[in-house]
């Protein structure tokens, strides 16, 4: 999968994302499910990768701008709330009654407590991995497609269907976009649901 970051901050994004991915696809680790104390998601994550694990927490993005401070402020949330993901080598370095130690953490998942941790397939760790890499890098997928800022795209419904235009900003929700359409020889901003368009 390539990525194209829409500014240059979020270089930094890609890069994690596609080291995460090579960790995933490359390595022998197996992916276990830790369920956190309440609003402790961070610091078990840290605590966990104090251990020398490797511990993915996946975050929806969200920005908040407080009416009393004149700055957009990084309200990321966890996609899975009170869960993260553990990668582990079950024949080398940290062990499973490790990461229960850890601060923060509850719990790992498994059937019983006889019963060994549950092993996330690689298959659900990639979707979950490609999931909040498309929300970190404002991207969104509808029926197949992916939107993203500078898409080309055409109304295919509703009114002003085959215009053509250009997608501005992705609605909160990922419901909408806000477009800028080709129309009588001028440029016209509007709001339309997903469902209404293609990629072109």
């Amino acid at each position: 999968m390539k990525m194209t970051a829409p500014n240059a901050g979020n270089k930094a994004l890609e890069q994690d994302y596609m080291l995460l991915r090579a960790l995933m696809t490359k390595s022998s680790l197996e992916w276990i499910v830790v369920r956190t104390n309440p609003n402790c998601e961070d610091r078990a994550q840290a605590s966990i990768t104090a251990t020398g694990a490797i511990a993915y927490l996946p975050k929806i993005p969200v920005l908040r701008r407080p009416k009393h401070i004149n700055k957009t402020i990084d309200a990321s949330q966890p996609m899975f709330p009170s869960y993260l993901f553990v990668g582990l080598d079950f024949n080398v370095r940290v062990s499973c009654d490790q990461v229960r130690s850890c601060d923060g953490v509850e719990k790992i998942l498994a059937s019983s407590l006889e019963q060994p941790p549950h092993r996330v397939p690689l298959a659900e760790m990639l979707r979950i991995l490609e999931t909040a890499c498309d929300a970190q890098f404002g991207k969104k997928a509808v029926n197949g497609q992916v939107f993203s800022v500078g898409s080309d795209i055409l109304l295919v419904a509703g009114v002003g269907a085959t215009l053509k235009g250009v997608v501005s900003e992705l609605r909160a929700g990922g419901q909408t976009l806000k477009v800028e359409l080709e129309a009588f020889g001028r440029t016209t901003k509007v709001i339309v649901p997903v469902d209404e368009v293609e990629l072109r």
